[in-house]
Formats: structure tokens, C-alpha cells, sequence
């Protein structure tokens, strides 16, 4: 209680932001008292004052020591039980700041208890963080965590996590992109890191979320996760969520899986939009321009023609991607570039709305925007705190929408994103490289950690196709070696008379050899041998298991050998080189500035098949222009 003349005030100990201080003059003394958010200054002659500083001190830190005791082991609790994320480290600082205030700007007088001046001693020492001290506390504890739980890490998958394996699982950061290179053990990492969040009693299972590409993909992470874990493809997500906000299954199109029942509908629209006036004209134009073929008959003819398929195939794959740029709210854009074949397309994609309209049918397009829709809109509460993607590089934008609202409904959400921007080859499709590339820039401050050891194919054969696939500057740069052992694992045989014939003379040597397996890879199908001649080989080379698959196809597969065939330059040669579909072209994310980049990550992928040995055949004329870069 302080005095002024007939003036009383008062002010709880409680309330002081820091020791009240005499601040002594010539005639005067003045007592500064600190409030929150404001400064109180009382001046008294030196004989009204009964109290010293150390006396203000003493009364001070009584009622507040345990304060900063109780913060300051928060922090350390903190720090010592979870990974310090950026949004932990946020915490913290805020945290420091408010502590720093009102603790580190008066010099204790007193001696004070081993307690408090432990926690002074801490607080100092967090207030004066740097970048570099940050990075090593985070190093400390990622090896402090790998030593802590070396038994779950060494019994968690059939084999004992790698080093850099056991990091991913360990780092914990609010956005986090693990680059996994062919054959680095990815799947081992998502599941042993699903499984890590539950053992370290962080979360429960049912709270974390594992998204993959495709069917197969989400099968096996269920299988090898559990059942507990939410293992799905993005589809079955946004089935999921429609299910839970509108109380029954949506149906699926028959249009949806059925490739020939979707060419017919498409087939039937034109033929009925090409009576009405001026759609033959707006058709024609966009066969020539979008499809680079011209008409040889009247319109409703050459719709029924074989000429025309290509057409038809093309406008069918446009459906969905037309559907996707719309849900991103695109379409103005679109329109300003390629405005009369927008026109042609518009039409066919209404009367394809009103087709799943009275089938009381949705798509797959529809499955992801209405989820995104819900979840924005509040009508979805988002149960998972661990999201985790697989394939992170085959990601579209309007998934990656997805996503943004699945971790925008609550502040604390985490983002694992797994995936290899060496192996993006599905643009086609709608795939964005940037997202993994520049995936800062889209999903905000993030960590990015690489698996550094292959075990699928020998190191010359990663020598050779890391060189190659790096020539692309814009490809994030990697370290991996290879565990596996092996001598002269990549062979460039030159074609004499028929590729097949130099195929199977391969072929035979191996089958003398005993049992392996066999991949036969080609840019295309019709590079390939046929299935009757595949028929023919299996059974010659009883001892081999022979399989044909395109480049595309060859993703995520492997044998103990494989054979790239049509290597050669031109006409369905590789790389391919098509012209331009300019619709399909704008409406797909931005085309890379680097000549075939996607042509050069195709050929990386055919590379990095093998276990034990690849052989190139090179034709001996007009060769694929990617063969002059390999050193072999």
C-alpha cells in the first residue's frame, strides 16, 4: 500500500511485472513500480522510505519464483518430451519473450534459492538462441530419441531401420518432406513412423492418417500398419467424409470405371451437338487444333469413323481434368487462352454433369471437391493429427487443396509428405512437381530430409542414373548410396539385325544361369513383345519369369534383371515427342521450363528397376538421344 499525501494506493505483489525500484536522487527518492502494460514512477523524500531494494527484491520473488520455476519446466518438458517443430519453437519463443520481460531486466541483490537460479540460468541461456544452437539441440535429440528407442527401431520392420530412417520416424516438424529415393525403404518409414507416434504415446492411431496413391499401395500400408491406422487413397477419403456429413454411401457413375461406357457417352454427345447450328464448325476446329487431326468426312460421319476415336478418347480424359481446374475456380483463365475450345468442351462436360445428375451419381472428381467443400465449410471435424502422404510427387493440385483443408481445420496438424521428384512422370494426370519441389512455397515453413541407401540395385547403376537424372538442374539434389553389391551391372549392347533377336540371345544366358526374374521395358506397348511372342519366350526360359511393362507401368516394380527395348528417336521412339494438345496443355499444371524433363524422369525410372543387372540395347542407328549422356 503506498501513500500520497491523503492518497492511498494499491498494488498486489502479483501485479508487478518485476521488483519494484528505488531509484534514489539528491533531495528525492523515486519509486518505479512496473504494471502490466504500463509504468507507475512515485516520488518520496528519503525519509518516508522504510525498504531497500533488496527488501522489494525478497518480497517480489515471493510471490512469483514459482512462476518461473513452473514455465521454465514446461519448456524443459517440452523440449526433453517432443521434437522442437516450428511450431513449438514459436511457443517457446513466445514464451521466452514474456519471461524475458520480466525477469532479465533488473540484477538480483539477494542470493536466491539453487532452484530459481537454475531456472534464471535456462532462461538466459533460450534467450540467447541462435539459428546454429537451434539446429544442434534438434541433432542432440534426434540422437538422444534413436538411442532411447533403438530396441522399437531395430524390431519395428523385418529389418532394422537405417540411420537416416530412424530420423524421419524421430523429426516431428509441423511440415515435413522426406525425399525417397527408388528402392530406399519409404513404405518401411511410414509405417515405422505411424507406429513410433503411437509408442511414444503422442497420439492414437485412429488419429493419424495414411494417404496413398493408388489401391495396391493403400492395401499394403494397411497390411503392414494395422487396421487401427486409416489407410486410404485420397478417393476413399473423400467417400469417407461425404459418408459422415450426409449420412449414407454416394453412389458411384457407371460412366466412372467403365472406359468403353464413358467413349460412348462422349460418342453419343457429339453426334447429338453437331445438329445444333455452329457446333460442326466449333468440332472440326478443335480436332485440327487440339487433336491435330483433320476431319476427311462430314461430321456426324467422321464421328462414327475409326479416324475419329483418338478424338473422342481424348475429349473423355478431358472430363475429369476440365472438372478439377473448375473445382480450383481456373476456368476464367483457362478461357482466356483457348476460348473456342473451351466452347467445344463446355457442352459436352454440362450434358456429362447432367448425366451423373440423374443417375443421382457422383465421379472421383466429385468425391474430392465435395470432401473439400464440407471440410471448408465446417461441416467435417477433422479427426486426424498426423497426415501422412505416400507418392508425395504424384500429387495434383486440386489433392493438394485436400490436404490444405485437412491441416487448415486445426492449428496443430502435422504434414508427413513422402515422395521423389526423380520419379514425377504422371503431369498427364494432373501431377504438379512444384508441390515437392518447391513444397515450402505451397504448405509453408517445413523440414526436408532424404533416405541416403538404396537396396534394390548396385551402385553403378545409381552412379549412372543419378548422374543422368541430375542433369536437370531444377531435380532436388540427393545422396544416396547403394547397399547392395555387384560387378558390371549396367550393359549397353549394341543391336546387330533385330532388337528381339539380341533380347533373347540375353535372355538365353540368363535362363542358363537358373531362376530370375525379368522385366522387358519400353516406352510404349507396341515396343514391346507381343503376348503371343511373350508366351513364346516364357516358355523357351522356363528358369526366368519374364514380364513386359511400359516406363510408366514399371513404377514401384522390380526384377532381378530388366532390358530396356525402343530406344530409338522418331515416331513413337523415345523420348516422345508429341505435339501439343493446347486445351489439355493449359488446363494441366505449368509445363517445366527444362527440355523432356518428364521424357528424362520416365528413363530414370526404367533405370532403377533392376537388382542385379540392366542391359540397354542401343540401336545401331537414329538412337535415343538420352544414351549419348550415360557413362557406361
Amino acid at each position: 500500500m503506498l501513500f500520497k499525501g491523503t492518497a492511498r494506493s494499491e498494488i498486489a505483489w502479483q501485479d508487478m511485472q518485476c521488483p519494484p525500484r528505488l531509484i534514489k536522487g539528491i533531495i528525492f527518492t523515486q519509486l518505479q513500480i512496473k504494471l502490466e502494460g504500463q509504468e507507475a514512477q512515485l516520488s518520496f523524500t528519503l525519509a518516508h522510505s522504510e525498504y531497500t531494494n533488496e527488501d522489494f527484491q525478497r518480497h517480489w520473488l515471493n510471490q512469483h519464483h514459482h512462476q518461473l520455476i513452473r514455465a521454465v519446466g514446461k519448456i524443459e518438458a517440452l523440449l526433453k518430451n517432443h521434437y522442437l517443430s516450428r511450431s513449438n519453437l514459436d511457443v517457446l519463443r513466445q514464451t521466452v519473450t514474456v519471461l524475458e520481460q520480466q525477469w532479465l531486466g533488473w540484477q538480483p541483490q539477494i542470493t536466491l534459492s539453487p532452484e530459481l537460479a537454475q531456472a534464471l540460468y535456462t532462461l538466459k541461456e533460450l534467450q540467447q538462441w541462435q539459428e546454429q544452437d537451434i539446429a544442434e539441440f534438434r541433432a542432440k535429440f534426434i540422437d538422444y530419441y534413436a538411442s532411447k528407442h533403438q530396441y522399437f527401431f531395430d524390431n519395428v520392420e523385418r529389418q532394422p531401420l537405417t540411420v537416416a530412417q530412424r530420423q524421419a520416424c524421430i523429426i516431428c516438424d509441423d511440415r515435413h518432406l522426406l525425399l525417397a529415393g527408388a528402392g530406399t525403404g519409404k513404405t518401411s518409414v511410414m509405417v515405422a513412423r505411424a507406429k513410433f507416434l503411437v509408442h511414444c504415446g503422442d497420439v492414437l492411431p485412429q488419429q493419424i492418417l495414411l494417404l496413398a496413391y493408388g489401391n495396391e499401395a493403400a492395401k499394403e500400408l494397411k497390411q503392414r500398419a494395422g487396421e487401427t491406422f486409416g489407410c486410404m487413397t485420397f478417393h476413399a477419403l473423400g467417400k469417407l467424409i461425404i459418408t459422415a456429413v450426409e449420412g449414407k454411401q454416394p453412389q458411384l457413375s457407371t460412366l466412372t470405371n467403365d472406359a468403353k461406357k464413358r467413349f460412348k457417352f462422349v460418342h453419343d454427345t457429339l453426334q447429338a451437338l453437331c445438329f445444333q447450328p455452329g457446333y460442326k464448325l466449333l468440332f472440326e476446329r478443335f480436332c485440327v487444333k487440339e487433336c491435330n487431326i483433320q476431319p476427311s468426312a462430314e461430321m456426324v460421319e467422321f464421328i462414327n469413323s475409326s479416324g475419329c476415336k483418338p478424338v473422342i478418347t481424348h475429349i473423355a480424359s478431358l472430363l475429369s481434368t476440365y472438372k478439377s481446374v473448375a473445382a480450383l475456380g481456373q476456368l476464367k483463365a483457362i478461357a482466356l487462352q483457348q476460348s473456342e475450345l473451351l466452347k467445344c468442351l463446355t457442352p459436352i462436360v454440362e450434358e456429362y454433369q447432367s448425366y451423373l445428375s440423374n443417375e443421382g451419381a457422383i465421379d472421383f472428381d466429385d468425391m474430392i471437391a465435395k470432401a473439400i467443400g464440407y471440410i471448408e465449410a465446417g461441416a467435417f471435424s477433422v479427426p486426424w493429427l498426423h497426415v501422412m502422404v505416400d507418392e508425395f510427387q504424384d500429387l495434383s493440385p486440386i489433392r493438394a487443396r485436400l490436404l490444405k483443408a485437412l491441416l487448415g481445420a486445426r492449428s496443430k496438424r502435422y504434414l508427413f509428405a513422402v515422395g521423389d521428384d526423380w520419379q514425377s512422370i504422371y503431369r498427364f494426370s494432373g501431377a504438379d512437381i512444384t508441390l515437392t519441389t518447391n513444397f515450402h512455397e505451397h504448405f509453408g515453413c517445413s523440414t526436408v530430409t532424404a533416405l541416403d541407401q538404396t537396396f534394390r540395385y548396385p551402385q553403378d547403376i545409381l552412379d549412372i542414373s543419378s548422374t543422368f537424372i541430375c542433369a536437370n538442374p531444377n531435380q532436388l539434389t540427393k545422396y544416396v548410396q547403394s547397399a547392395c553389391d555387384s560387378e558390371q551391372s549396367t550393359q549397353l549392347i549394341e543391336i546387330v539385325d533385330s532388337e528381339f533377336d539380341a533380347v533373347e540371345k540375353v535372355l538365353a544366358e540368363l535362363n542358363a544361369q537358373g531362376e530370375a526374374s525379368v522385366l522387358l521395358l519400353a516406352r510404349f506397348h507396341k515396343m514391346l513383345p507381343s503376348r503371343e511372342r511373350l508366351s513364346g519366350l516364357q516358355g523357351k526360359f522356363s528358369a526366368l519369369k519374364i514380364r513386359t511393362m511400359t516406363f510408366h507401368a514399371a513404377k514401384g516394380k522390380e526384377a532381378d534383371y530388366a532390358m530396356i527395348m525402343g530406344l530409338y528417336e522418331g515416331h513413337n521412339g523415345f523420348p516422345a515427342s508429341r505435339p501439343v494438345q493446347p486445351l489439355m496443355d493449359a488446363m494441366l499444371p505449368t509445363r517445366e521450363t527444362f527440355p523432356l524433363a518428364e521424357e528424362r524422369r520416365l528413363f530414370y525410372v526404367a533405370l532403377t528397376r533392376a537388382k542385379r543387372q540392366i542391359f540397354i540395347f542401343k540401336p545401331r542407328e537414329n538412337a535415343c538421344r538420352f544414351l549419348a549422356e550415360l557413362e557406361i
